[in-house]
């Protein structure tokens, strides 16, 4: 039993490694790479052992290209769950924390937080914003340029499927982000967008109401987003613009 457990935490311990590197590398990951990184106590044989084990658990998937492995669609959703989510919502970053919107009006206030949140993320902003004394509902998008920051959307395809949606079905996102006014997390992996033609990315999203206002904040990123940054960064801007905003409007 003892030995059943220890692989078990070695095997969830490699494949963060692997997924955190991955983020950060944009390229498949080989068992030398993490021995190197890390300075495992591990001998490399032992690592590649493991994730060999992670691969038959669909977590990870051989490149046959190279040495090394990536992770898969239920890999991210495994590292997702195991993440300290608590924590990650508390954390302020720096930006984010000193800032104070402008409230004129909502809609300087949305574009012009979307704009700093794409800043501070890296990711592609948007929020959908419901007033109910008159019946409107808006959809707010900041950041598409930090899409071709992303070695994902060097495929054209992919990149002209995504703009579509930005530019001609706006209204996928809005629905997804309308369904969550109550969620103080959610983040959409993949296939969960229930869009096929970019299932390759995923999304974070964070939202509130009060009163007569409700609003959600997302950040659009390719599957191997930084998730850590995205959920800080997102519920972050979520609280401020609800301490800022809901009072003025």
């Amino acid at each position: 039993m003892v030995r059943h457990v220890d692989a078990k935490e070695r095997e969830e311990s490699v494949l963060a490694l692997v997924i955190d590197s991955y983020i950060k590398e944009s390229k498949p990951i080989s068992s030398s790479y993490l021995c190197a990184k890390y300075n495992l106590a591990y001998s490399s044989a032992t690592v590649r052992n493991v994730m060999e084990a992670l691969e038959r658990r669909g977590l990870l998937s051989h490149v046959h290209t190279s040495s090394g492995r990536v992770p898969t669609e239920e890999g991210f959703k495994y590292y997702i769950a195991a993440l300290n989510k608590e924590r990650l919502i508390k954390e302020h970053p720096a930006e984010i924390d000193s800032y104070s919107p402008p409230v004129e009006a909502m809609d300087e206030a949305i574009n012009h937080a979307l704009s700093l949140l794409a800043r501070v993320s890296g990711y592609t902003s948007m929020a959908v914003v419901s007033n109910r004394d008159n019946n409107e509902e808006r959809m707010f998008l900041r950041g598409t340029r930090f899409i071709l920051d992303q070695p994902e959307f060097e495929d054209v395809a992919l990149l002209r499927d995504l703009f579509h949606i930005f530019e001609v079905n706006t209204n996928s996102f809005q629905s997804l982000l309308h369904s969550c006014f109550n969620e103080d997390l959610r983040i959409f992996v993949g296939d969960e967008m229930g869009l096929d033609n970019i299932s390759g990315c995923s999304l974070v999203v964070s939202g509130c109401g009060q009163n007569n206002i409700s609003f959600t904040l997302g950040l659009l990123g390719p599957m191997r987003m930084n998730y850590e940054r995205a959920i800080s960064s997102v519920c972050s801007m979520k609280e401020c613009l609800f301490n800022n905003l809901m009072e003025d409007f």
